[in-house]
């Protein structure tokens, strides 16, 4: 009897926690409330294929009976119980999706389609309906495989998580080429989770257009100056001098002596220490990759000049513990990735080129030697970075 008292007194305050804590609704599905975030279509025949949903509301989303449909007018219904919690991330993958140490929302997806019946080819739509009413669809078109990857998933953007937007393509990028997205033999995707940012929706990038990156003005004397006391000081982020003037027109003397910048410090930057979240593999990829920018941009002297250097760069990828695919793609796709990228490069950069009357950049030497952080002042910064990383791993 005591029993069955405790069962119902603990019943009773589950009920009541409940009740005061509150807990999702269900709400009926509406334009908007699921879009689609990213799409991985197929590659061959028997490849695997998936694409993410995403619930943009505050509620439990029920989308069993939905209608998926595609370009090539195949169709599905997710005919079993798949319930969207509020802002979740769920996968609907092909049932050739197969192998050992993928993510789990990709193994353990909360629907799974039949390739035979419907595919994600590589240029195609997705269509989301529910009970004959439209509720999200976009249209995709992937590249081909690079030499870095055999595929990226074509995301939304990390900060365009709405219906709005995913119907404009220019919010669509694809995945970076990190390790830590690497799905399978070199293909890179975020299945089940929040998108994370990608190169092609940075403030300060450039694709095989050198016209926007260009400096005037630069003191080139000044800044090769900028560059060797840069590189005596040796710090994981010593060799940024020479990669703020990669995507430069240079002459073929600074070719030369960038060239030799170049031999004499790109082993030393394996030894250098952590700067904050910049270690020797970034510092080796950066550098590597101005001079294949350099050289890949220059006029025949420059590339005569740079071209030791140059062979000597696009072997180092295969070299770094962490960035291998990033760099590659940096170093030796046929796509010349230009520009400073983000803004914390982007500021970086004008402390370290000189162009007198150019009030973005260093006026002298002097400038340069007046500004530059000391050794403390690094080591205080670096201190306070792990400091802060630490409390953000407990959190």
């Amino acid at each position: 009897m005591s029993r069955q008292l405790t069962n119902i007194s603990y019943l009773s305050l589950t009920a009541v926690f409940l009740i005061a804590c509150g807990s999702p609704t269900e709400k009926v599905v509406a334009p908007g409330d699921i879009v689609v975030t990213e799409v991985m279509p197929k590659l061959g025949s028997g490849d695997p294929h998936w694409f993410e949903l995403h619930n943009s509301t505050n509620a439990l989303v029920n989308i069993s009976q939905c209608e998926v449909s595609n370009t090539q007018r195949q169709a599905f219904t997710l005919s079993d119980n798949v319930i969207v919690q509020p802002e979740e991330y769920i996968v609907i993958a092909s049932d050739s999706v197969k192998g050992t140490g993928l993510p789990q929302a990709l193994s353990d997806a909360a629907f799974t389609y039949q390739s035979n019946n419907f595919e994600l080819l590589s240029t195609g739509g997705i269509t989301l309906s529910c009970k004959g009413k439209l509720i999200d669809k976009i249209t995709y078109q992937i590249g081909a495989a690079t030499v870095a990857a055999e595929a990226r998933s074509w995301q939304l953007a990390s900060s365009q998580g709405n219906n709005n937007n995913n119907t404009n393509e220019n919010n669509w990028c694809y995945t970076i080429m990190l390790e830590k997205f690497m799905v399978g033999d070199r293909r890179f995707s975020t299945p089940g989770k929040t998108n994370p940012i990608c190169e092609s929706v940075m403030p300060y990038v450039s694709y095989d257009n050198q016209k926007p990156v260009l400096i005037e003005g630069i003191d080139w004397e000044a800044t090769l100056k900028v560059a060797e006391a840069e590189f005596a000081r040796e710090l994981s982020t010593s060799e940024l001098a020479i990669w703020a003037i990669r995507d430069q027109l240079v002459p073929p003397e600074v070719a030369t002596r960038i060239a030799t910048l170049y031999f004499k410090n790109i082993d030393m930057l394996y030894d250098t220490a952590p700067f904050t979240r910049l270690d020797w593999n970034h510092a080796v990829w950066h550098l590597s990759w101005a001079i294949s920018n350099l050289y890949r941009n220059g006029d025949a002297a420059v590339k005569t000049a740079l071209q030791l250097a140059y062979d000597d760069a696009i072997k180092r990828p295969e070299t770094l513990e962490r960035y291998t695919y990033i760099a590659i793609d940096h170093i030796r796709n046929d796509v010349v990735v230009m520009g400073d990228i983000h803004t914390p490069a982007h500021n970086r950069m004008k402390q370290l080129v000189v162009a007198p009357g150019n009030p973005e950049y260093l006026q002298s030497y002097d400038e340069y030697l007046e500004n530059r952080r000391n050794p403390l002042t690094l080591k205080a910064i670096h201190f306070l970075y792990t400091l802060k990383t630490l409390f953000s791993a407990a959190d």
